[in-house]
């Protein structure tokens, strides 16, 4: 990989598999808890059973459930692996892309794919991608996917537009700023985080393969 830099392992800062959520009041906080309730529920199991099927303890995912607490990136793929459905489909089972323009995406329609602390994912693809999904991050100095890394099916790509992202594919780590590139296949346990002083952007795919 051109332009990469092999990283000592910068500190993730303080964002774990859930996150407390923060009472601002903004109301932009995709209400995932109940959803995940309701879907536990429906499949007839119990918290222990999402513990045992996701590894998210069960005090975890009660306090996700009651929205005490707001999952981070990985919290939501393993959940929504555990119950067979996508980590988009928890944070908005009602989205409307499918009414959208099918080949374009303009600004005042970005789905939000996720928000939690320190960690905003804009869904920037249009309806027409079943297989390729592309992503515009923003995460806050300290913030990324966690401290533990995940893995899920497909490939990924993605450009830093700026600031300074730390990248760990299968405990190998890259310290990637403005311009630098990265590809990788999704299966191989990765995480990522902002160690610089400044805001980091990302352009990021997900391919469904």
């Amino acid at each position: 990989m051109d332009g990469k830099e092999i990283g000592a392992g910068g500190a993730v800062g303080n964002d774990v598999g859930a996150k407390k959520r923060r009472t601002s009041g903004s109301g932009d906080t995709p209400k995932v808890g109940g959803r995940i309730r309701d879907l536990r529920q429906q499949q007839k199991m119990t918290l222990a059973d999402l513990a045992a099927a996701s590894g998210i303890s069960i005090g975890t995912l009660s306090q996700i459930e009651r929205e005490l607490v707001s999952p981070t990136v990985r919290t939501l793929f393993t959940l929504g692996e555990a119950l067979g459905v996508s980590a988009a489909w928890l944070l908005d089972p009602e989205s409307d892309e499918k009414k959208a323009d099918p080949y374009v995406v303009t600004a005042d329609r970005r789905q939000p794919f996720l928000r939690s602390e320190g960690l905003k994912k804009d869904l920037i693809s249009p309806a027409s991608s079943d297989r390729l999904r592309g992503f515009y991050m923003l995460l806050e100095p300290g913030y990324g996917s966690g401290e533990a890394p995940y893995a899920h099916n497909g490939e990924e790509i993605g450009l830093v537009m700026c600031g300074v992202l730390e990248l760990e594919i299968e405990g190998e780590t890259w310290i990637l700023r403005e311009g630098d590139c990265f590809a990788f296949p999704s299966d191989l346990p990765h995480r990522f985080a902002n160690i610089g002083a400044t805001q980091c952007a990302v352009f990021w795919i997900n391919a469904d393969i």
